[in-house]
């Protein structure tokens, strides 16, 4: 009995349990926790939401913190033991990339949040450097394909239990509304109000334990393609069946998400990756490209001539600016009223509070020319325009309280309200319940408000922050505090009321504001560096191999990832499964090479043909020189010696030189 095997095996698999438990478990942690949001200190957020119950992230993030300790802590054995780490040049661009996160959390102007992490994110800096701490760990200590067949099985079983639960989402029943979910993720001082306990999603809406739908896209993005590529490398019919059925559960719940961008990056990193794998033969690769482009005209066809063409159509690329879809275009509260700009026509309204508590509204368009209003609602003192310009708007003079006097303007049905006071002139009541000045972000025009179900819009209001961080981002996780939260037309025409940007809908834009542009790049080499080594690989690699498959699918689950991430968010749901799966993916990679002897023929070839050269020189000397004297030879019995013969030699030369230059 070889009991020093068994105990190898053991110590083996335990330095797996931090990986386990990113990947597979600490995904279903959902339990409520409350905190002080500390943003009741800026005008856009209200008093009364100082206090928020979260249950989706931060335990989740708390948890992630902890594991990436004992990662670190064993990391740090590993080296007072002086045993060596295995490292490969692409980690030079992740430590880049962990300099410019340190640098900007460090100069960050919100520390606060940097380190505790922000109101329905809870991804704070302490959490971006547990992820790449996860990926070197896995690179380093996952070394057979026994221990990938370790974190698979038993990540699977975390992973079935999140996929299980958006499942029966799907089909009406939530775990998250019955007795026994609300009891396990509340406390016990809950348990007498469960009945309040309620989450915003439409009936039948999966969204697990993720909370947001649209991390869906990218948690059974990465799923789905890994499942197919271990359906094919499985050996045994009982394991595929089983990798069918979650196959099947994990796209209902994709489905039931309703969240479009998952099924556009699946889609998207197939045809890749069918021509990855079609390149092995050239003539298929050839008959590949022209399937995909006869695929993009039909594409483009489709979209133009077909309804759900043109569905798919308006929901990627959009349908509007704002300015040209509603009729109010900006407001600007003055010193002594409030210009609004509707449909381009510019209208001032003012009012006064008599000494009989009357309000007076006075409104005048562009020219100065006074307009006459009409009551159209005697009870509540409703005044309509006499004006086929602002036929859309009525105002309502208001006693907001004792004291404080103002008027209520309805613009296509929804309400602004205004004051004024003898210092600042109007203000604005913002949804918060707070006085301001009106303030119009400035935006940018490069998307469609609505495209990509109005991420257009969130992109727009993030472009112009993008060159005030090319060099140092805002910190991890302040993304809520670089983008203005003033948007108020934005929010009541499309978002609703107190409603925030706490994150820029697209991975990449959020990385540029939080760590700026160069530490984006060095993420970007990292990941790509990654995909580039992967397509090399998997062009040559033997796919009869079960660890080849697990490669191929580590590499799709990473690809579906980042290409979902154009329109989607880090998170802590979500990332720590991209991270372990990126380790897992490397580390697979560096087997690979190594098992088949990968790139060493290639190197082998173009050595032996350096040292065919450099042979090849030293025999021409010789042959040369052997000329030279069987020429001297032969001419000195004619009276010729060496000396002349070369300056024959030499003077034919001259003379062909001088012929050239002709």
């Amino acid at each position: 009995m070889n009991t020093n095997g068994n105990k190898n095996t053991l110590k083996a698999n335990k330095i797996l349990i931090p990986i386990i438990l990113l990947i597979g478990f600490i995904p279903i942690i959902v339990h409520s926790f409350v905190y002080d949001t500390n943003l009741a200190q800026f005008d856009w957020y209200p008093e009364s939401a100082a206090k928020q119950t979260d249950f989706f992230f931060a335990w989740k993030m708390i948890a992630i913190i902890l594991v990436g300790v004992v990662m670190l802590a064993i990391l740090l054995i590993r080296y007072l033991n002086k045993k060596e780490f295995a490292f490969e040049n692409s980690f030079y661009f992740l430590m880049v990339y962990a300099l410019f996160v340190a640098m900007s959390a460090l100069f960050s102007s919100h520390k606060y949040w940097v380190a505790h992490g922000t109101y329905e994110l809870f991804e704070p800096v302490w959490v971006i450097f547990v992820y790449m701490i996860l990926c070197y760990y896995v690179y380093n200590y996952v070394q057979e394909e026994k221990q990938i067949e370790v974190i698979l099985r038993w990540s699977g079983i975390g992973i079935a239990i999140v996929t299980l639960i958006g499942f029966f989402q799907v089909f009406g029943l939530d775990y998250f509304k019955t007795s026994l979910g609300k009891h396990l993720m509340t406390d016990t001082s809950w348990w007498n109000q469960l009945d309040k306990i309620s989450f915003n999603f439409a009936d039948k809406t999966a969204y697990t334990t993720l909370y947001n739908p649209n991390f869906l896209s990218f948690y059974f993005g990465m799923l789905i393609p890994l499942l197919v590529c271990l359906f094919i490398g499985a050996k045994k019919m009982w394991h595929r069946l089983v990798i069918a059925v979650a196959e099947i559960f994990c796209i209902v719940a994709l489905v039931g998400s309703r969240s479009s961008s998952g099924f556009i990056a699946l889609a998207i990193g197939a045809v890749i990756l069918a021509l990855v794998l079609l390149s092995r033969k050239k003539k298929l690769f050839v008959a590949g490209i022209v399937v995909v482009i006869i695929g993009m005209i039909a594409a483009g066809v489709l979209a133009n001539t077909t309804e759900f063409g043109q569905n798919l159509k308006k929901t990627v690329v959009g349908t509007y600016h704002m300015k040209d879809q509603f009729s109010l275009n900006d407001i600007k509260t003055n010193t002594d009223d409030v210009e609004l700009d509707i449909w381009n026509n510019l209208l001032h309204v003012s009012y006064d509070l008599g000494s009989d508590g009357v309000i007076t509204v006075v409104c005048k368009d562009a020219d100065g020319q006074e307009i006459q209003t009409t009551e159209v609602d005697q009870e509540n003192h409703i005044l309509a325009l006499n004006d086929e310009r602002f036929a859309n708007i009525q105002i309502q003079p208001i006693m907001f309280t004792d004291n404080t006097a103002g008027i209520k303007m309805i613009i296509d049905g929804v309400e602004w309200d205004f004051s004024k006071n003898d210092t600042d002139g109007y203000e604005y009541l913002n949804p918060a319940g707070k006085l301001v000045k009106f303030e119009n972000p400035k935006v940018s025009n490069v998307f469609l408000d609505d495209a990509m179900s109005n991420r257009g819009h969130i992109w727009n209001k993030t472009i112009p922050l993008l060159g005030k961080h090319a060099f140092m981002g805002s910190g991890a996780n302040t993304y809520m505090f670089e983008v203005p939260q003033e948007d108020y037309i934005s929010q009541n025409y499309v978002y609703g009321a107190n409603s925030y940007d706490v994150k820029a809908h697209s991975w990449y834009l959020q990385q540029w504001v939080e760590t700026g542009l160069l530490g984006t790049l060095a993420l970007l080499v990292f990941l790509f560096w990654y995909l580039v080594q992967s397509v090399r690989i998997y062009r040559r690699v033997d796919l009869h191999e079960s660890i080849s498959w697990v490669g191929f699918g580590l590499f799709a689950a990473v690809l579906v990832y980042m290409i979902a991430g154009i329109a989607n968010d880090s998170n802590v749901c979500t990332a720590p499964v991209f991270w372990g799966m990126l380790g897992l993916g490397l580390a697979v990679n560096r087997m690979l090479v190594k098992k088949e002897n990968l790139f060493v023929k290639e190197t082998a070839v173009s050595a032996e043909s350096d040292t065919a050269v450099k042979q090849s020189i030293p025999k021409a000397a010789e042959s040369a020189k052997a000329d030279t004297a069987q020429t001297v030879q032969n001419t000195q019995g004619a009276g010729v010696t060496e000396s002349s013969v070369r300056k024959k030699s030499s003077k034919k030369q001259s003379r062909k030189q001088r012929k050239n230059q002709k």
